[in-house]
């Protein structure tokens, strides 16, 4: 019966494992066209222009480059982070974002490492765990002496 309650956790955390980490890699100057998943940071004058669309104090937006030109960068904003590190999920609205507003422009890649690194944890933590629960039901399903009977 044990098996069961761990398996269900394990096959959770297993998949979820799989999904894989990301990273942000910032694009100047590399020559490459940005679009797709990505991260914009603003300059304090876009934070202040953009604080009618976004909220306030908003540094980062993430979510999807449509276009980057060299007058503009619009996106579809699915997430923003504010100058407090506070985050907010968007509904998905667009945004055209002037060039000079903008400080940074960043892709989100799969980052190896990072995945990697989290899945053995992962798998540890599980080992750890699968560990005791097998020593716990094995130390307890005795009859011998020193067990107590109904």
């Amino acid at each position: 019966m044990a098996g069961r309650f761990t398996a269900a956790p394990v096959l959770a955390l297993t998949a979820w494992s799989l999904l894989g980490c990301y990273t942000y890699v910032p694009v100047a100057g590399r020559g490459v066209p940005v679009t797709g998943d990505g991260r914009v940071t603003l300059t304090d004058a876009g934070t202040a222009a953009l604080a009618g669309q976004l909220g306030a104090n908003v540094r980062e937006i993430d979510g999807i480059i449509l276009r980057a030109t060299a007058d503009s960068v619009v996106m579809t904003v699915a997430q923003t982070t504010t100058t407090s590190r506070e985050r907010f999920t968007s509904t998905g609205v667009t945004v055209a974002i002037a060039r000079p507003l903008v400080q940074d422009i960043s892709a989100r890649t799969f980052s190896r490492k990072r995945s990697l690194t989290f899945g053995a944890a992962v798998v540890a933590i599980l080992s750890v765990a699968f560990g005791a629960v097998t020593a716990a039901s094995a130390s307890g399903a005795g009859d011998g002496p020193g067990s107590i009977q109904p």
